[in-house]
């Protein structure tokens, strides 16, 4: 069985339309994929709380102390709306060092740098349960 010219054109012809039809439908998936984690990522989320690792809407903010110092303030770290002064279901608070759970009484100590020019700095030391020395009774 010998096909003609004219059905071999036509093979050629389908089989080049199926591979650019292959190729728009394979190269165009990533790049969909990666818009949405695109805008997944610039959503109204203005950060994190280094307690709960809930996101914070704008307008909340981290609840903390901030005392006075020249080139580095020490501060404390109480939480976010969503887990101080109570925490929300399903949350669950843990010290970025140590990793132990933190109960609602346990805050964060950190440094806090002031760059000029920029925003600023927070260097998380631990909580209260790892960075405090415990007294012995």
């Amino acid at each position: 069985m010998i096909l003609g010219p004219y059905y071999i054109v036509a093979l050629v012809f389908v089989g080049i339309f199926l591979l650019v039809f292959a190729y728009g439908i394979f190269s165009a998936a990533p790049t969909q994929r990666k818009k949405t984690k695109k805008k997944a990522a610039a959503g109204p989320s203005v950060g994190r709380c280094p307690l709960c690792s809930s996101p914070l809407a704008p307008g909340e903010q981290i609840k903390s102390a901030i005392f006075p110092g020249e080139t580095d303030r020490l501060c404390h770290i109480f939480g976010c709306p969503h887990c101080h002064p109570f925490i929300e279901d399903n949350l669950r608070r843990s010290c970025p060092v140590c990793g132990k759970t933190a109960p609602p009484d346990v805050y964060l100590i950190a440094r806090m740098f002031d760059r000029p020019g920029k925003k600023k700095h927070i260097h998380i030391l631990g909580c209260t349960n790892c960075r405090l020395p415990r007294t012995k009774k």
